[in-house]
């Protein structure tokens, strides 16, 4: 042990800066590490779990430290493993949702109601489609609105009864949700939200279990803390807080408020900037030196956030100097930005020190333009934030089976298989079989199938069916290996013949790929919880698991396209922020909003701190939309940066020759230089701002919107985004350079400017 307190002492606290060698060693009851972007939080938090532990002679087990995503719980796991070794006793690490789960699953005598399954989407989606059925309310409301609507309830701690929901059809949400609550009690389950709720419950109203619990849990860790909602708060505070004050030694919380940008999902900013409030005396340390990015790029993120009012004023700083790595770039289209982030990417893969590279943008629908930029350059690219593992049919379809082992009341789970594959158990025979599972609600799914048989109310093809059905659940318990049972599962039902003829070949094999898959991940469940690797524990993480986006082998050089949203934690060499316009980023529903505007110039803010080296950030005078170019405005984001800090290039009359020169230039690989000795330079030096553009001008259209085509009625011809078309009208306009077509397209008849067509 000495030598690990020495090792540790050594390598990793002489190693910290002395913000964050604070941070590791604050004693105070109350202390909030406001951590800015790539200022190494993660490396602050283990590093203080370890202190605790070698230095202050801490049980591990009186540590909790929470976090949001299974990925981040398991890097903090390994860090901390690292520091201890093998032979100590780890600290709970994990997530809100896993650590409510484990105290549930203690403590499931206090619990108000029994509790076996944990619904996730998919099955609260169809659980909650049956009820709207059942109440016919299928045109006043929809499963996924209904849906978001009773998280959102749930996260932020509102009450239908006193008003305080509001929704489009009250009256029929407070019907909905009343009977999903029963329904949900019936089958002894609870959803992801219920895992807090109820927890936050356990601590209200059981005074000993509060006390107890506080007595063992002594240091309690929060990461992320921007993130929480109202109701991880209200834990949070319900585990460190008595009625005499504090309780515990400590709770220490690390965020960053300028990189909260989750209030769409219940996060709210409020609980980082009032924590002095709810935590009296807390003590603030800031860690404003990022090991990220080159300092002019966080001087531009430093300019962008300062507007905003809801922060804890810091200033980001880097040792790492570099000149010349922002650049602005304003484009006459949507389509010559996606050929000029293009131009930047064959230009960037040219240069060493540039491994990844990312485009980023507000929306999904705003990669369409850049997609089909890459595709004509034939540049590869991976769109990240498809269906996640679990998500899969497929695979909710067997975990389905499994739940049913696990818990019998599980309906959800019940419905989603009985007629998977089809077993001729139609819509009727549901309705009989809930019919008479809702009279006698205490019995197992098999207990009531089995009295439908003997009371004879199934016909013999049914009761076949039915029997078959069962069998599949005969011989497996909760404490089998999950492996053993998937592997039942699927020869049992012959499930992946039914792939095979459900899907087309291809699509089949892909869904037979991602079974083998899921009997993969059981194998490895079972080698790493060797004294636990029970059906019921699988299941458990597997509902607790979260987003693992991990690249194919074969894409690992592919530029990568993104939300926003989708960046937050990560980091590339090279970032570019693609779309920086009013109406975009900010987004126009966010443009009458204070808070909105502040949340979405946070979303820039995390965007420009992904950057490492390089950041370019674009914007397009006009974009097609509905059949016409409209024009844009420079977002005021944009605009917040100086520009003797970031130049802003208009390249609105650049040629493809100048868009090669100016990224080499900018890039230092000076792979342009041969391709630009014999072309045209008309409108000047690529590698400064054009300044030959006047207000009044108009940007240079695309190279498809020449005037000097001539069209013919009846003509064929093709346009970008409504494909071929006949010419059925030709009007000239008063300006000699302007003619308008109308064109019947298979979209339907529409008028565009002869300029954004071509002849076929």
């Amino acid at each position: 042990m000495a030598q690990k307190i020495s090792n540790f002492n050594d390598v990793i606290l002489n190693s910290l800066n002395d913000a964050q060698r604070e941070a590791v060693n604050a004693a105070e009851n109350a202390i909030l590490v406001v951590a800015g972007a790539g200022s190494g939080k993660t490396r602050v938090i283990t590093a203080r779990i370890a202190n605790l532990i070698l230095n202050k002679e801490v049980h591990p087990t009186a540590i909790v430290a929470l976090t949001f995503t299974n990925k981040a719980a398991t890097e903090m796991k390994e860090r901390i493993f690292s520091y201890l070794g093998p032979q100590q006793t780890m600290p709970f690490i994990g997530t809100f949702h896993s650590y409510c789960l484990r105290i549930l699953k203690n403590n499931a005598k206090m619990l108000s109601k029994p509790f076996l399954s944990i619904l996730d989407e998919d099955d609260q989606h169809k659980l909650l489609n049956t009820l709207i059925q059942k109440y016919a309310l299928g045109k006043k409301i929809s499963v996924r609105n209904i849906s978001y609507a009773i998280s959102l309830m749930k996260n932020q701690a509102m009450d239908t009864d006193k008003n305080e929901f509001s929704f489009v059809n009250q009256y029929f949400f407070k019907e909905i949700y009343a009977a999903y609550e029963r329904e949900k009690t019936l089958s002894k389950a609870l959803d992801f939200d219920d895992l807090l709720l109820e927890t936050l419950n356990l601590f209200t109203t059981q005074p000993d279990f509060k006390t107890a619990f506080q007595q063992h849990v002594r240091h309690v860790l929060v990461d992320e803390y921007q993130d929480t909602n109202a109701i991880q708060h209200a834990l949070l505070k319900q585990m460190t807080i008595n009625t005499s004050g504090f309780a515990v030694d400590s709770v220490c919380v690390v965020g960053d408020e300028d990189q909260s940008i989750y209030s769409w999902r219940g996060a709210t900013i409020a609980n980082i900037m009032n924590f002095n409030t709810d935590f009296p005396d807390a003590r603030l340390i800031k860690i404003e030196q990022n090991y990220r990015s080159a300092q002019q790029i966080l001087t531009t993120a430093n300019h962008v956030i300062k507007h905003n009012k809801q922060r804890n004023p810091k200033t980001l700083w880097s040792a790492k100097e570099g000149n010349n790595r922002v650049q602005g770039l304003i484009c006459v289209s949507e389509y010559q930005e996606g050929d000029a982030i293009t131009q930047l990417v064959k230009t960037a893969r040219k240069k060493e020190q540039i491994k990844n590279i990312a485009i980023l943008y507000r929306t999904h629908y705003q990669s369409r333009a850049l997609e089909e930029a890459l595709i004509k350059h034939s540049m590869p690219y991976k769109i990240i934030g498809g269906l996640q593992f679990y998500e899969r049919k497929e695979i909710k379809d067997i975990l389905a089976y499994l739940r049913l082992i696990v818990n019998p009341f599980d309906r959800a789970s019940f419905m989603r298989v009985i007629n998977c594959p089809a077993r001729g158990l139609g819509d009727k025979f549901e309705e009989l079989f809930f019919a008479h599972w809702s009279e006698q609600p205490f019995l197992t799914f098999s207990q009531v199938a089995k009295q439908l048989i003997e009371q004879h109310k199934v016909v013999k093809t049914k009761k076949e069916a039915l029997l078959s059905f069962i069998s599949v659940f005969a011989t497996y318990e909760h404490t089998h290996k999950p492996s053993a049972v998937v592997e039942h599962v699927i020869t049992k039902t012959t499930y992946l013949q039914y792939l095979k003829d459900e899907y087309p070949q291809p699509e089949a094999l892909e869904k037979i790929e991602n079974i083998k898959e899921l009997l993969h991940a059981t194998t490895f469940f079972e080698q790493q919880h060797k004294d636990n690797a029970t059906l019921a524990s699988f299941l458990d993480e597997v509902a607790l698991m979260q987003e693992k986006a991990t690249l194919k082998k074969d894409a690992e050089d592919a530029v990568l396209l993104m939300t926003l949203h989708a960046a937050k934690g990560l980091e590339f060499d090279l970032v570019v922020l693609s779309g920086v316009e009013e109406g975009m980023l900010p987004s126009s529903r966010s443009l009458h909003d204070t808070d909105a505007i502040e949340e979405e110039r946070r979303l820039f803010y995390v965007g420009i701190t992904r950057a490492k080296e390089y950041l370019l950030i674009s914007h397009a005078r006009y974009r097609y939309t509905f059949g016409a170019m409209s024009e844009q405005t420079k977002s005021r984001f944009f605009s917040e940066i100086p520009s003797s800090l970031t130049p802003i290039n208009d390249c609105s009359y650049w040629q493809p020759a100048q868009f090669a020169e100016f990224f080499a230039g900018w890039l230092g690989t000076n792979t342009a230089r041969a391709a630009t000795q014999n072309a045209v330079m008309t409108f000047g030096s690529a590698r400064t701002p054009s300044k030959t553009v006047k207000p009044t001008e108009e940007p240079t259209l695309p190279e498809s919107a020449s005037t000097s085509k001539t069209f013919k009625k009846h003509q064929s011809v093709r346009h970008k985004k409504f494909g071929l078309g006949t010419i059925q009208a030709i009007e000239p306009q008063e300006d000699e350079d302007t003619t308008y077509l109308k064109i019947q397209f298979k979209a339907g008849l529409k008028k565009i400017d002869a300029r954004y067509v071509e002849s076929t």
